[in-house]
């Protein structure tokens, strides 16, 4: 799941915002695994690992992008789920377990789908939480 939001005639320090999500995610306990800034383009590779995040489909990972200058940038965010890759996985080789696991692939369909629909909602609360940090930056107050 990958948005794509477009900010222009604001003046935000694009380092700035960057850090302040980039500080969410950690406290959301996000490994940065990759992180790469130049003038323009600011890069970040998150990612949550361990048993309970399989367990429970969580969000597995996040890429975030900021591209561009103050006044005139993108904000690009994907999302990653457990789940979505369990998904595709499940429905491939369905046939081939039906004839031996098919209860368990329909399990793990079934807890797929909640996965996906919980990383929908933590990206909708990860969009909101940007918003709210432009909104502070661009008044001054962050």
């Amino acid at each position: 799941m990958t948005k794509i939001q477009i900010v222009k005639n604001k003046k935000i320090g694009l380092e700035k915002l960057y850090n302040s999500i980039k500080k969410k995610l950690a406290e959301d306990n996000f490994h940065v695994t990759s992180d790469v800034q130049t003038d323009f383009v600011y890069h970040l590779r998150a990612e949550k690992i361990g048993v309970t995040e399989i367990i429970i489909g969580a969000v597995k990972d996040i890429e975030l992008i900021i591209a561009g200058e103050s006044d005139s940038f993108a904000v690009v965010l994907s999302v990653g789920a457990w789940g979505k890759n369990m998904l595709t996985s499940g429905s491939a080789g369905y046939i081939v377990t039906s004839i031996l696991a098919g209860p368990a692939v329909l399990y793990g369909g079934m807890a797929a789908t909640g996965s996906y629909v919980r990383a929908i909602a933590y990206e909708q609360d990860t969009w909101q939480m940007i918003n709210e940090i432009l909104e502070k930056i661009s008044r001054g107050d962050e």
